[in-house]
């Protein structure tokens, strides 16, 4: 049993170098139709993505940063609240001639 699992691990060990090229080569193909389904799928990915970006600049130009009235409003009458606040604890909290 010995002599047979002796025997059979040299032929296997023997397999001629044009099996060895001829199988390496069958699987450096196979990588290399895998890499090209996966370069397609990513440069239709990558085409997507130009017609995507070429809208967004089209559309900046529209855009703008307006700031409502009310806004601008609220902040001068929380100045104005401050202003008055600070004015109303000097005129209380400073010491007069009396």
């Amino acid at each position: 049993m010995i002599y047979l699992a002796v025997i059979v691990l040299l032929l296997t060990g023997c397999a001629s170098q044009t099996a060895a090229i001829s199988q390496a080569a069958s699987s450096t193909r196979d990588a290399v139709l895998v890499a090209q389904v996966h370069l397609a799928d990513a440069n239709t990915e990558l085409s997507r993505i130009v017609v995507h970006m070429q809208q967004i600049n089209e559309s900046i130009p529209y855009v703008s940063d307006d700031v409502p009235a009310i806004y601008s409003t609220l902040q001068y009458v929380s100045v104005a609240v401050v202003a008055a606040v600070i004015g109303a604890l000097i005129y209380t909290y400073i010491p007069r001639g009396r």
